[in-house]
């Protein structure tokens, strides 16, 4: 039990100093590590980990809706789908006016079943947004700070949302 002596005494002794110096340094060559490491992950590891965060965003939010494309509400499994296919508009893959809450059987199976998805979504987000949509730039090469950006912009989204409903 160490008990200072000094006011601005922190260690014991000489030991104790070696002891606490050792764990800051190993603290830092750790951060240091974590941080090289991230920086040699390819962009597609930052593509999927912004993915994520929109898509867990887009299921809270629309966790009372039915599935967009063929209205039900009983899925023993839930998607975050997108009406514009992510391969063939890279622009719109983060935008939530293109991502809806969708079955697994609709997102999957029926590949997105993109014609009644299109039909529900005007009811959804309104004629002006879908027509802004089918408008928007379709190819977009996102860096590794936009993903970054946009995963903690969602992860933030997301607690606000959640903390919004506990209320």
């Amino acid at each position: 039990l160490f008990t200072p002596i000094l006011p601005m005494q922190i260690v014991c002794g000489i030991e104790c100093a070696k002891a606490i110096a050792k764990k800051k340094r190993e603290k830092a060559e750790r951060a240091n590590d974590r941080q090289r490491k991230e920086e040699l992950q390819p962009i597609q590891y930052w593509l999927k980990r912004a993915e994520k965060a929109v898509n867990a965003f887009v299921r809270e939010r629309d966790r009372e809706q039915p599935c967009i494309s063929c209205g039900t509400n009983d899925a023993s499994e839930w998607h975050a789908g997108h009406w514009k296919s992510v391969g063939a508009n890279s622009a719109l893959r983060y935008d939530p006016a293109n991502i809806h809450r969708q079955c697994g059987q609709c997102n999957v199976f029926k590949g997105g079943n993109a014609n009644e998805y299109e039909i529900r979504l005007p009811a959804r987000i309104g004629q002006a947004e879908v027509d802004r949509l089918k408008h928007a730039p379709r190819l977009r090469k996102w860096t590794r700070e936009e993903c970054q950006a946009i995963e903690q912009e969602f992860k933030l989204k997301l607690k606000e949302l959640r903390e919004k409903e506990a209320a």
